[in-house]
């Protein structure tokens, strides 16, 4: 008895052994087209592999959220593929493992059992299948399944490459009405809160699906909306809204490109500086960006605000003219902004500039004076709830343009850009001087440095 004891351990701990190596999550895609011109719409599904615990733990599976990331990390292997909607998926996965706990095989069912669990129907993999079993293990599963398009190979190169999407997706649960259980709020509540989230952009990016999805609820009526494990239809259940979007791109600071900016007119110093303008560009790439396109269709798209110099060169000199006889370049430029947002009218930001360059006289006892060297108006898109201040948003550089839900509830602004030349003593004052923050105190709700 002792010696098979020791026999059950040890094959218990190579069991165990084989169920780590048994990967997580599996993507179908072994069936997506190859030619990508020929392909109009596909889709691929991504699973989790559901695990037995030892000894009656229960069902040990990934979280949605890391099925998503799962997803992600695929997409931007293929860079091949953009995404049109993205929905939550109940089905059941069939699988084959071989001795050495590899998936070996893997398959979708093209029905899902609605009623109790059927004879062959396993809630994870066990150590029965990885010691003795070699046949095709079925279990229940909510996969995330993705709705493809193919980019256009004609607007992609090498050098240029296609910006993938990346898609996050949260959950918006019915709220408990009373001290009831199963008293929820109805769908037009929690459809309340979802805007009152978009409005908040508390979810950046296009909105790529809002699904109605039916989770499986305990004796309590809770749900566990991170599950991925399905449920046949029996019991409780409790419908939530998921919503689906395409994440935006993160990109820097107008305040930042303008540092940028003032840091290579100082490195270039035989430049004669002219003006600065702010204009957006149609963004197709992460790695490349057209500057110098002079058309554009804006209907569609995304949008990326760059900061243009326009400056003169110094002339060629004859070689018979002495460098002595020539005038000394001037020194380089350093520049700085003040960004004034159009509130009421342009009456009043009218007022609100000629108050400030009233109060500017005090540089003039600096070591260098700052010197107003351009002026230009600019658009500024913000939501409509105007949950943070329209300074913030003249700062940002990407929009997504008339492309994503956020266009829908975007009003366009405007503001007055204010360039300066600092000098050398004021690109500092300008990033971490305590003046520039009283200044942008005194001049709150107006004016921003």
């Amino acid at each position: 008895m002792a010696g098979f004891s020791v026999a059950r351990k040890i094959l218990e701990k190579r069991a165990q052994e084989k169920q780590l190596k048994i990967n997580d999550m599996v993507v179908f895609d072994e069936d997506l087209p190859h030619k990508l011109d020929e392909c109009r719409l596909t889709f691929v599904d991504f699973a989790p592999i559901l695990k037995r615990k030892d000894h009656g733990g229960g069902i040990q599976s990934v979280q949605y959220s890391e099925l998503m990331d799962f997803a992600n990390k695929w997409l931007l292997r293929q860079e091949c593929w953009d995404v049109l909607s993205a929905e939550t998926v109940s089905a059941i996965i069939e699988i084959v493992i071989d001795e050495r706990g590899e998936v070996v095989g893997k398959h979708i069912l093209s029905t899902f059992t609605v009623t109790e669990d059927s004879a062959g129907y396993e809630e994870g993999v066990s150590y029965h299948h990885l010691t003795l079993s070699k046949a095709p293990i079925h279990f229940r599963v909510k996969m995330l399944r993705l709705w493809l398009l193919p980019f256009d190979s004609n607007e992609y190169n090498e050098k240029v490459r296609p910006i993938v999407p990346q898609i996050q997706f949260r959950d918006f649960e019915p709220c408990s009405l009373t001290d009831i259980p199963g008293e929820f709020e109805s769908c037009d509540d929690v459809m309340a809160r979802l805007n009152d989230a978009v409005n908040a952009e508390e979810i950046t990016g296009k909105v790529l699906n809002v699904q109605t999805l039916a989770c499986g609820a305990s004796h309590e009526w809770r749900v566990d909306t991170e599950s991925t494990e399905a449920k046949p239809w029996v019991g409780k259940t409790v419908y939530v809204l998921r919503v689906f979007y395409a994440l935006g791109p993160i990109h820097e600071e107008l305040s930042s490109l303008i540092r940028k900016a003032s840091k290579w007119l100082s490195d270039n110093p035989e430049v004669n500086f002219c003006s600065a303008s702010s204009i957006d560009v149609k963004l197709k790439s992460m790695v490349s960006i057209d500057t110098k396109q002079m058309a554009i269709t804006r209907d569609t798209g995304d949008f990326v605000r760059i900061l243009r110099l326009v400056y003169t060169k110094p002339r060629e000199l004859p070689s018979d003219i002495p460098i002595s006889s020539t005038l000394p370049p001037p020194p380089p430029v350093y520049i700085g902004h003040r960004t004034f947002v159009v509130h009421k009218g342009y009456g009043d930001v009218k007022r609100v500039i000629s108050e400030f360059l009233a109060r500017d006289e005090w540089r003039a006892t600096n070591q260098y004076k700052w010197l107003l060297v351009n002026v230009e108006t600019v658009a500024v898109f913000a939501s409509n709830g105007l949950r943070q201040p329209l300074e913030t948003n003249a700062d940002q550089s990407f929009q997504a343009l008339l492309s994503s839900n956020l266009s829908m509830n975007r009003t366009e602004y405007f503001a007055i850009k204010l360039y300066y030349d600092v000098g050398y003593y004021g690109i500092d004052h300008l990033a971490t001087g305590a003046k520039a923050e009283e200044e942008a105190e005194a001049a709150k709700g107006t004016g921003k440095g």
